[in-house]
């Protein structure tokens, strides 16, 4: 598991560190300045927090607010967004109302990856035995279909021998 992978838990864990830091140091400041409007020295107590702990307490605000983008950040890798259909359309009609969103890449993001080699084999074979099961395809044709995709290493090298011996054809025809 790498870093990638954890950003959710290691900024939900800064975020606790800094909020209890941030925290602490409010209410130190709120201690000191109550401190200063009793004795009637307010300046005095707003100099003496001015040093140590407004720094402080501005660092501790910024990783707050880095790790809550973190902790977004990791939450919404690891959701489990539909992917394709309506939602990557909306995505790419606001990537059209809104050019900026396209450097995100939601819609690619929401879209349906592109299937294997080995997955576009089992679904052109799947098509086939239902066509025969359907008997739109007669068994030698079948058998014919069904040994050149077995035989090609993959679906596209069918489509090309496919292609090729249909511009042969044309070709031949041509000729005559």
């Amino acid at each position: 598991m790498g870093l990638r992978d954890r950003t959710a838990s290691i900024s939900f864990l800064l975020l606790l560190a800094s909020g209890t830091v941030s925290l602490v140091l409010a209410g130190y400041a709120a201690l000191v300045l109550w401190g200063g409007l009793v004795e009637g020295a307010l300046v005095d107590a707003i100099l003496r927090l001015a040093f140590p702990v407004l720094p402080l307490f501005v660092l501790s605000a910024v990783v707050a607010v880095l790790s809550t983008v973190g902790v977004v950040y990791g939450l919404a890798r690891k959701a489990r967004l539909p992917r394709g259909g309506r939602a990557e359309s909306v995505a790419r009609r606001a990537e059209k109302e809104y050019p900026a969103l396209r450097t995100l890449g939601v819609a690619d993001a929401l879209s349906e990856p592109e299937p294997t080699p080995e997955e576009r084999r089992a679904d052109a074979l799947d098509e086939l035995k239902r066509r025969y099961v359907a008997g739109d395809v007669g068994e030698a044709e079948f058998e014919r279909k069904l040994d050149r995709l077995v035989a090609n290493d993959t679906v596209d090298d069918a489509r090309a021998e496919r292609e090729r011996r249909a511009v042969v054809e044309d070709e031949g025809r041509s000729r005559y």
